[in-house]
């Protein structure tokens, strides 16, 4: 009993107890926040050129996607949506006009043995050493070990539809003497809940309608919903440290120092304004902003690099590219553009993670 008191103290998706914040809440959304923060057009059109990704990109021409890894490329046949690395290949999800199926493949892209009927979506710890999907009637597998292993983590209330994976709380989900397990956020796709699920067999909801987020004892998501837009909680542990109503909170930095803030409500195309927000406290750090003729980029996948550098994937003027975004504003490609098939659709991404 002491061991799993432990792990639910420290796994950062750890069942959560729903106790009301004792005056913890706070909101950054004030006029000293808008007053000092620095700002910047996302303008990509003519950018300096920098180093490739220091972690795996991929590009799609024709039918075929080209996984770009510290190794080599990996063909990956099929309408690959999503990627992230385990082991010596990489877990692959296809899509489109099929049904989502999540299989693992090889370096030279020769696939495994198995093959899964999934919900939208791939979850990876923050570590990178395991990445969980879902099944159907409520089921949620977790692939870690180098790739070695699938791990059968307990269903999730609702079996009708699948499920969506929203994050992984360690690299080690099987339970022994020297790990504590894991557990995952899944996000119901047919309600506004979500549930933790883990290694220790336990099943609860969050405290979130919408799991967005989580690294190390941080977590974060959506609480409310409305017409016109969305309000979301970080928490630390068991108490919320701040609330925003004009933000959806993305990835968390690896010194958790950073989180992404995209738009509360999404509308269109994809987002146009991107804000870095200090962790510990949401004020606004650092924003992206769309410039007054409508001609400025939109993002899509957001990766960190690094603690000081994130990767997104972006559009602007029929041309798609890799652009790396610093802390410090410092703006550069990573993939220089592609220009546009005439469908608007991605050819770029960044794995999972």
């Amino acid at each position: 009993m002491n061991r799993l008191v432990t792990a639910l103290a420290v796994a950062p998706l750890a069942l959560t107890l729903h106790v009301a914040p004792a005056g913890a809440d706070s909101s950054p959304d004030r006029a000293s926040d808008r007053a000092a923060v620095p700002r910047q057009v996302l303008d990509v059109s003519d950018l300096d050129t920098g180093a490739a990704p220091r972690m795996a990109w991929a590009e799609r021409t024709g039918r075929r996607l080209t996984i770009h890894g510290a190794d080599g490329t990996t063909p990956a046949a099929g309408n690959v949506r999503a990627f992230a690395p385990m082991g010596s290949g990489y877990v692959v999800q296809t899509g489109g006009a099929r049904p989502p199926r999540v299989r693992w493949i090889a370096a030279d892209g020769t696939a495994g043995p198995r093959e899964w009927r999934s919900g939208y979506g791939l979850a990876v710890s923050p570590g990178g050493g395991a990445v969980a999907f879902t099944v159907r009637r409520g089921g949620v597998r977790v692939i870690d070990s180098e790739g070695d292993r699938v791990l059968r983590m307990p269903a999730v209330p609702g079996v009708r539809g699948l499920n969506s994976p929203a994050g992984v709380s360690g690299d080690d989900c099987r339970e022994d003497a020297t790990s504590n397990g894991c557990s995952v956020a899944v996000n119901s796709t047919r309600r506004p809940v979500s549930w933790y699920t883990s290694s220790h067999g336990l099943v609860d909801r969050t405290p979130f309608r919408s799991f967005s987020t989580g690294r190390g004892r941080w977590t974060g998501g959506v609480t409310s919903v409305s017409d016109t837009g969305s309000c979301s909680a970080m928490r630390g542990g068991l108490r919320v440290r701040w609330t925003t109503c004009r933000n959806q909170l993305s990835v968390i930095s690896p010194d958790t120092l950073h989180l992404v803030g995209t738009p509360a409500y999404g509308d269109g195309f994809g987002p146009t304004r991107l804000d870095l927000l200090d962790l510990r406290t949401g004020d606004r750090t650092r924003s992206w902003t769309a410039d007054r003729r409508g001609r400025s980029a939109t993002y899509f996948d957001q990766v960190w690099e690094d603690a000081d550098h994130l990767l997104v994937v972006t559009y602007q003027a029929g041309e798609w590219a890799i652009v790396r975004l610093g802390t410090d504003g410092s703006m550069e490609y990573a993939v220089p553009p592609r220009a546009d098939g005439g469908d608007q659709e991605k050819p770029l991404y960044l794995r999972k993670g």
